[in-house]
């Protein structure tokens, strides 16, 4: 929203800028409130910024009696770069990517919940924190918007986050010029992490984090940021779609043994924990991925082996490093579906990604938010096509290397299909069916 923090002298590298006392942190860590401390219990530990928001909105009601009044009074009162407060145009943008969406969903039906269950009844209660003040869900959606935008966790994910007034100011980058790190006493220091010219920005790194996370706690994106990914969610028939469509083929004959089915590949998929009780089943493409995980390469070549014998000593791990390849054929089949995935993603969203560019470059077009939320799947959409731009580049240079003798005519049929050479184009029913179960975003 335009503020920041700006050097007003010039400061030399390991140079104190902000040095922060423990009363000065905003957080409930060490509290003896034991209403506000119960409350703070029935929160899930992993909406750890909703139990500090409890604490912001104690500091809140308090008002002149709290010592924090000034610092809450200058916190913004709205809060419209973060998906949580979208309207119902941005949020249908963001519901073409689900990872976003379903997290977006997810907080405000906590927000709800909590706000039923437990914050209705407390007003002139025993055990009412917030002196007969009711709380209701769009009131505590503002405190944990300020939480997950502004806490920090400079002692580690054990200990309860802060909000640090003055140095929760400072702007994010990559490329850091700033880092916060714990000082004597308990208190905070932001120091120079190089040599800082006057009036230069003070930067804080936020974390290497993708888009999604910086749209939805921080209101922002970065774009071209590199640590972005887009996540999609294991499901053997995706992997088959991307199959046929990077092959341009019909659909596999009836009696074609499913993708992962051969106990081989089920052995190995539960040692990469996409089986099982403890089953893990994000996957990613990513540009700090080397284009995707490796459990998803690991996966890509397991479903285009064609007995065990390909895999024989092979662990996950081998099969998730791109300097070990089972075989050239196999290498270009695992592209090939790796590819195709990818193109399926990208034919999930309705428009293209020039389309998207294009309503971007009017100033007046887009509302804010909506313009966020177009701004937010373009950038999911440039790391697709980044993905099949190195694939197609990983390919050719397949294609410059020895064959195994005996395997040229197959690498030469293998590369005569789909993204190989023209596309064959008699995608039957039973295809386009097998497409469409396929639930591609994680």
């Amino acid at each position: 929203m335009g503020a920041g923090l700006k050097a007003s002298k010039a400061c030399r590298t390991g140079e104190l800028l902000v040095s922060l006392p423990r009363s000065c942190q905003l957080s409930y860590d060490g509290s003896t409130e034991t209403n506000l401390l119960q409350l703070i219990s029935k929160v899930p530990e992993e909406l750890w910024g909703a139990k500090l928001a409890l604490r912001v909105l104690k500091e809140r009601i308090l008002g002149p009696d709290s010592s924090f009044q000034c610092y809450i009074d200058n916190l913004p009162m709205g809060v419209p770069g973060i998906p949580l407060f979208f309207s119902p145009d941005a949020i249908r943008a963001l519901e073409q990517y689900p990872p976003l969406s379903e997290q977006v969903k997810k907080r405000c039906r906590w927000l709800l919940s909590f706000s039923s269950e437990h914050l209705s009844a407390l007003p002139g209660s025993p055990a009412d924190p917030f002196q007969s003040t009711p709380v209701d869900a769009n009131i505590l959606g503002w405190a944990l918007a300020m939480t997950t935008s502004r806490a920090f966790r400079v002692r580690g994910q054990q200990h309860p986050a802060a909000l640090l007034p003055l140095i929760d100011m400072s702007n994010h980058s990559f490329s850091p010029n700033c880092e916060v790190k714990p000082g004597p006493a308990g208190s905070v220091a932001m120091v120079a992490a190089r040599d800082i010219r006057q009036d230069e920005d003070l930067l804080l790194s936020y974390g290497a984090l993708d888009n999604t996370f910086l749209l939805l706690d921080y209101g922002f994106i970065v774009p071209g940021n590199q640590y972005d990914t887009v996540l999609i969610r294991y499901d053997p028939i995706m992997f088959e779609a991307g199959q046929l469509l990077a092959q341009g083929q019909g659909a596999p004959p009836e009696e074609a043994p499913d993708l992962g089915s051969a106990a081989y590949q089920q052995q190995l998929l539960t040692e990469m924990q996409l089986l099982g009780p403890k089953a893990n089943l994000e996957l990613a493409f990513g540009r700090s991925l080397q284009r995707c995980s490796s459990k998803l390469l690991a996966v890509s070549r397991l479903f285009t082996t064609a007995s065990a014998a390909e895999v024989r000593g092979r662990t996950a791990d081998d099969l998730g490093a791109w300097d070990q390849p089972l075989s050239l054929i196999n290498e270009v089949k695992a592209l090939r579906m790796l590819a195709g995935v990818a193109a399926m993603l990208l034919t999930r969203f309705p428009t293209t990604l020039e389309q998207d560019r294009r309503a971007l470059e009017d100033p007046g077009g887009l509302a804010p938010d909506v313009r966020a939320a177009v701004q937010f799947r373009a950038e999911k959409k440039a790391v697709l096509s980044e993905v099949l731009q190195d694939i197609a580049h990983r390919i050719r240079g397949l294609a410059s290397q020895k064959l195994p003798q005996g395997a040229a005519e197959a690498y030469r049929e293998s590369m005569a299909k789909g993204f190989g050479g023209q596309r064959r184009n008699h995608s039957t029913s039973s295809q386009k069916a097998k497409m469409q179960r396929g639930r591609g975003f994680g």
